[in-house]
């Protein structure tokens, strides 16, 4: 259906990242030519400075990349996946060589969040993209106000051939195994929570960064089990627990975050921060269980662990929900691809 499209997409292509997986997924529905932002903007001594300033050598250098890719191919559709290093004078050029193409941004992130200060670029460019694909609603709003000619909702998906579920060897069970766990970077709600867990005689296998040092760290030191992994190991990670749990990022404000599906699509139980999206994603108690408090989450910890059969079934319908109502990041690419041509006709 999308064969003939052109399409010029513009991202991280790091092989263990999500925008990388939704470049592989793109590339089996339409032809894309690709590319990779990394080299230009991962040097360590000057990656900091450019993300945060919007500025240096890396952004000049990738600006003159990508304006000479488009001066010699035609696209239908320039994908910008959720980076916010396109000047303006690289845009208003897109626009003059290919008046017919669509400039859209898939934003992951958060640009008017707790970390606003390092999207000073893309805030001066809203106006010159034709859509944008946001994570939060609160975002379709924000940027409307400052001339997006179209913010739609596009939640994160997952890679059926990455996520999915494991047997883990024995090996792998010490490492990853537990009756509970969390997988992810500390913050000071998350550590609030778990350390409450700890504190009720509840264990809780933590694996993430900068946990060492932050808030309650006395009470989870025992059970950290060492900085963020990637690839298989992130896999094997979520596959490890009987329970696992999700908090979201408030510095975000996310409602959602990729852990969302990916946990049910490893067919783990998922017990997760309670949100609006949350509930419209896996029907509460049915294909995912939710909390708001502490109390209610060591509640809900209790009762599952002393059933297992349940939190089986609830583990498999998840599972199941994640293809029935195609969250895949094909389908969810898919869905973008078709709203994105349907407003150029």
């Amino acid at each position: 259906m999308y064969k003939n499209v052109r399409l010029l997409y513009i991202g991280s292509l790091d092989g263990w990242s999500n925008s990388s997986r939704r470049y592989k997924a793109l590339s089996k529905l339409c032809s894309v030519h690709a590319l990779n932002t990394d080299p230009y903007l991962l040097p360590r001594y000057i990656s900091g400075f450019q993300h945060h300033l919007n500025v240096g050598p890396g952004i000049f250098l990738l600006n003159r990349k990508i304006r000479k890719v488009v001066k010699e191919q035609p696209f239908d559709i320039i994908w910008v996946d959720n980076k916010p290093y396109l000047n303006p004078r690289t845009l208003e050029l897109i626009k003059k060589r290919h008046s017919a193409a669509r400039i859209i941004n898939l934003l992951t992130d958060d640009p008017f969040g707790k970390y606003t200060n390092s999207w000073s670029l893309f805030k001066r460019t809203i106006s010159l993209y034709d859509a944008f694909f946001v994570q939060r609603r609160v975002n379709q709003h924000e940027l409307q106000m400052r001339g997006a000619k179209k913010a739609a909702l596009c939640y994160r998906s997952f890679d059926p051939e990455f996520e999915r579920p494991l047997v883990l060897t024995e090996e792998e069970r010490k490492r990853y195994g537990a009756s509970v766990g969390f997988v992810g970077t500390y913050e000071d709600v998350r550590a609030s929570f778990i350390a409450y867990l700890i504190k009720n005689g509840i264990p809780v296998l933590v694996t993430g960064n900068d946990w060492p040092g932050g808030d309650y760290w006395d009470v989870i030191e025992p059970y950290y089990n060492g900085a963020s992994v990637f690839n298989e190991e992130y896999i094997k990670a979520l596959n490890g627990p009987d329970i696992v749990l999700h908090f979201l990022r408030h510095a975000n404000r996310d409602e959602q975050d990729s852990r969302t599906f990916e946990i049910p699509a490893c067919q783990r139980f998922m017990l997760a921060e309670r949100s609006q999206v949350h509930t419209q994603l896996f029907r509460e108690d049915e294909e995912a269980v939710f909390f708001s408090t502490k109390e209610e989450l060591l509640e809900k910890v209790k009762h599952y662990l002393a059933n297992p059969v349940e939190r089986e079934r609830i583990a498999l319908n998840g599972y199941k929900r994640c293809f029935n109502s195609g969250y895949t990041h094909r389908e969810r690419m898919e869905t973008v691809l078709k709203c994105i041509l349907e407003d150029s006709q």
